[in-house]
């Protein structure tokens, strides 16, 4: 593993983390399908890029 991956598995780790906290403060002001639906989109912002940099040809 080079350095430039775990620069990047940092950086989109802490957006994965910054986004899971707004979900659940949209969770917890009451809106279940939104908390949800940001969990969605903050899981497949981590996993997408992983990996496309890990099974690219």
């Amino acid at each position: 593993m080079t350095i430039d991956r775990i620069v990047v598995f940092i950086l989109l780790l802490w957006v994965f983390l910054k986004t899971i906290g707004y979900a659940k403060w949209t969770w917890d002001k009451k809106n279940k399908l939104g908390g949800i639906m940001i969990f969605v989109v903050a899981l497949a912002a981590l996993i997408l890029p992983i990996y496309s940099m890990y099974f690219r040809d």
